[in-house]
């Protein structure tokens, strides 16, 4: 009965994933040369997933960062559990809290401000992290909780960006990157701009572009509300503005 008793007991914190399996997969559970393989593989095809899908879009983090960040944070989840369990002593947390604050300034590594002010990299950044955390949960002997997240990081990563788009594109605020043929034209601009009702909240000039002969600026705007018709895009008003004359160039920046 104490052995049963025993198996209940174990049962109640045993992965759902290596539960519904049975009782012969139980060293899944346990540091075994089998379970360090499994998480291990585990832990380098889910990163390879989703540094396939970032390496297809050019991203600075891709496919073998992702692998590595993933399988990292895996040795760190199981090497947590052995010290635990071998010396039952420690903070079964302690490498675990090491590991994501490590992947925190891999992924600020990978965050860039342009020569447009243009920030680019957080995706990329807060995936990283992400994968870190899949790959703990691997490492740790959580096969469900880590197959779940890296199947929902694939899918926020692949699918969700037209969503994001579409919301970006009907916000009433935005920055525009505007590169002037001269500087004096800046006021024809901010004219043209409050003419149609369009309100100017920060106007910044690019030094970056001083030699070029262009007058480069980032403005900031608000489109107003057009009640009762429909409003213009984002994509629509930087259209409109790099049509005018005086305009070398017009951006939205992201």
């Amino acid at each position: 009965m104490d052995f049963l008793l025993f198996l209940t007991q174990f049962n109640r914190y045993v992965d759902p994933i290596v539960r519904a399996l049975g009782d012969k997969f139980l060293w899944l559970s346990e540091i075994t040369f089998g379970s360090i393989f499994v998480r291990l593989i585990l832990s380098i095809l889910c990163g390879g997933v989703l540094g396939a899908e970032r390496a297809m879009k050019r991203h600075a983090a891709g496919f073998r960062t992702y692998i590595l960040v993933a399988v990292g944070a895996a040795i760190g989840g199981f090497t947590n559990q052995f010290i635990y369990e071998a010396f039952d002593t420690g903070d079964v947390a302690r490498i675990a809290n090491g590991v994501v604050t490590g992947i925190g300034f891999l992924g600020a590594g990978t965050i860039l401000v342009t020569s447009r002010n243009k920030i680019k990299g957080l995706t990329t950044a807060a995936a990283l992290w992400a994968c870190g955390c899949m790959g703990l949960s691997i490492g740790h002997g959580f096969y469900t909780l880590g197959l779940a997240a890296g199947l929902i990081i694939f899918l926020i990563l692949s699918v969700t960006p037209p969503i994001e788009n579409f919301f970006i594109d009907h916000a009433r605020s935005f920055t525009l990157h505007v590169e002037l043929n001269a500087r004096t034209d800046l006021k024809l601009l901010i004219n043209y701009l409050r003419e149609h009702g369009y309100s100017i909240s920060n106007v910044e000039h690019n030094i970056a572009y001083a030699s070029s002969g262009l007058s480069v600026y980032s403005i900031s705007l608000i489109l107003p509300e057009n009640k009762g018709k429909k409003a213009l895009s984002q994509t629509q008003v930087c259209n409109q503005i790099k049509e005018l004359e005086y305009v070398n160039y017009a951006e939205i920046l992201l």
